[in-house]
């Protein structure tokens, strides 16, 4: 098995566990709300802006809470790099927030492209696991 088809299947299975955690939060519909649409919200805005509204929206006091919808997706992209065996972001007592606005250029778009391929598979196990749609916005 190669090195690119192991790296495929650790994305789907922790995107498949962390759509199990999001499954288990109170506001899940809004969770899956929220997996569908950062990948828009990284297109749009810029990976650094994504995850400083991830980051903004689901922490208090600069902490992310596990029990808000944001929170945990952002702590879930968080653990996923720092799970990553190609060491894109070198984790020190940072959050990835603030981790972002300190790799170059090349980086940061590697970046960007693995968090991308792991939110496509968090979208399709979220949509799988998770019932109904959300019926609020940003919180």
């Amino acid at each position: 098995m190669s090195n690119r088809t192991r790296l495929e299947q650790g994305r789907a299975a922790s995107a498949f566990q962390y759509a199990e955690e999001g499954k288990i939060l109170t506001k899940s519909k809004e969770y899956k709300a929220y997996v569908k649409k950062m990948p828009m919200l990284i297109k749009t805005n810029g990976l650094g802006a994504a995850i400083a509204f991830a980051f903004a929206k689901g922490s208090k006091g600069g902490v992310p809470q596990p029990d808000k919808a944001w929170g945990r997706l952002y702590m879930q992209i968080e653990d996923w790099l720092n799970k990553d065996k190609k060491q894109l972001i070198e984790f020190t007592k940072n959050r990835l927030a603030y981790q972002l606005t300190q790799i170059d250029s090349y980086t940061y778009r590697a970046v960007t492209l693995e968090i991308m391929a792991l939110l496509s598979w968090m979208k399709r196990f979220s949509e799988a696991l998770i019932e109904g749609d959300a019926s609020t916005s940003e919180n």
